[in-house]
């Protein structure tokens, strides 16, 4: 018989370990979800190609630190890493942290030209035939001064290659610093890949949660936290890691307190009170209990678009059909040489909003992925050509039963192709729902 949970071994359990510098990750904290995988083999990408600058964006709480620190233990010496997660820093500072990070031995007080002894140092590890990698996280709130101090150690050229590979990891505003007109002048060629970590589904909360208790040496860990209880978890907290690390050790706690030998959903909801989530609660609960009954939730959403980073216009889903692309026709205009003239629709379908591409040239990007189509949930951001489409509706969550007819066709395995590799766009694979032969990516 199960044994009721002791609070003296709580502190034992994984869910109080947010990750709060690189150097407190380990390798049993780090689930490895499709996207965390898919984002680890983007960054191996930006190592082993021309492409010398990646950016990878996410939400707050999403994993960025654990991820990257994860990375990083896979280098062999092949590399030289610095890895800069400071803010508040001047340019000389900056410059003094990352010489640090490459192991010079420098005091404040030294008045060395830094960026001259860095840029000595890059044509030297090039020399070696080793790459040197820079990390710099959030620089979004760095001030302009320091992001210059990024872009000229970027330009900085060993025989026509740049001497340093650079990965930024941040949240949405990221895209500011990476299309700002002096970084955007570095970047012509084409060289910044991007990638886009989201939260988690409801079926990868689950494989999370489970995964973050068997860390802890629990064995079976259904038994300690039920997975009928995952709708509401990963309800609850959108997704986020460290918020479902925070409702998760919360609950643990009040089960404790009541001396259970499991979570039960009496101990989950007031954990959910205890943090202050109750609205959370309350909205899923009216959703779900809608969609058990057969009702459609008729909340029309929108779509906020941002065009080279910066806010552009916000469009109400207030019709049936919503047309994108570039004709005067179109309901959601982008004016770009990149959108075809009817490049995609949104349909409404069953109370969903429904994504599809119209066989356009340049197609729509999700999570660094081609997609042809696609049940929108708030807060999916889908690129189409230079625009950045944000699907905002509070009620479009996960549905119950997964799209069976969703579809995503890649150009080649997983990423948009890079600027100077060869063409591999002959190469499709499409899956989803069953299509006639020869109409894969139509």
């Amino acid at each position: 018989m199960t044994q009721p949970l002791p609070a003296s071994d709580l502190t034992q359990l994984p869910f109080g370990m947010t990750a709060a510098s690189l150097d407190e990750c380990t390798s049993d904290a780090f689930f490895p979800s499709d996207q965390h995988v898919r984002a680890l083999e983007f960054m191996g990408q930006i190592l082993w190609t021309r492409a010398g600058f990646g950016v990878i964006t996410a939400g707050h709480g999403c994993g960025k630190s654990l991820l990257i620190s994860q990375f990083l233990q896979g280098l062999d010496d092949r590399f030289v890493v610095a890895a800069v997660s400071r803010e508040n820093l001047s340019p000389r500072d900056f410059l003094l942290e990352v010489l640090q990070q490459f192991g010079f031995p420098l005091q404040d007080s030294e008045k060395t030209d830094r960026r001259r002894l860095l840029e000595r140092f890059l044509h030297h590890q090039a020399a070696l035939h080793r790459i040197c990698l820079l990390v710099v996280e959030n620089p979004q709130q760095m001030h302009p001064s320091v992001l210059e101090e990024l872009r000229l150690l970027a330009a900085i050229e060993v025989e026509g290659r740049r001497a340093l590979k650079i990965l930024l990891l941040g949240q949405a505003p990221i895209h500011r610093v990476v299309e700002s007109p002096r970084m955007a002048e570095l970047l012509a060629g084409g060289t910044a890949q991007r990638f886009s970590l989201e939260p988690f589904s409801e079926d990868q909360t689950a494989a999370y949660v489970a995964h973050r208790l068997r860390a802890a040496g629990v064995s079976d860990p259904d038994s300690l936290m039920p997975h009928t209880l995952m709708s509401h978890i990963h309800a609850c907290t959108g997704g986020v890691p460290l918020q479902i690390n925070r409702l998760c050790e919360r609950a643990l706690i009040c089960a404790a307190d009541d001396n259970a030998r499991s979570v039960t959903p009496a101990a989950l909801d007031r954990a959910v009170a205890e943090l202050g989530w109750q609205a959370r609660a309350i909205q899923t609960r009216a959703v779900r209990d809608s969609r058990r009954w057969g009702d459609v939730a008729e909340v029309s959403g929108q779509v906020v678009i941002s065009m080279q980073g910066m806010p552009d216009r916000e469009v109400r889903l207030d019709h049936d059909r919503m047309l994108i692309g570039r004709g005067e026709e179109a309901d959601v205009r982008i004016d770009s040489v990149f959108v075809s003239r009817y490049h995609a629709l949104i349909v409404r379908h069953e109370g969903q909003d429904l994504l599809l591409d119209l066989g356009s040239t340049n197609g729509l990007l999700f999570n660094s992925r081609r997609i042809l189509r696609r049940v929108l949930k708030d807060g999916d951001l889908i690129q189409v050509g230079p625009a950045r489409l944000v699907y905002q509706n509070p009620l479009a969550v996960a549905p119950v039963h997964p799209d069976p007819a969703e579809t995503i066709c890649f150009a080649r395995p997983g990423f948009p192709a890079i600027a100077g590799e060869e063409d591999v766009s002959g190469t499709v694979i499409a899956f989803g729902h069953a299509s006639p032969p020869g109409t894969a990516g139509r």
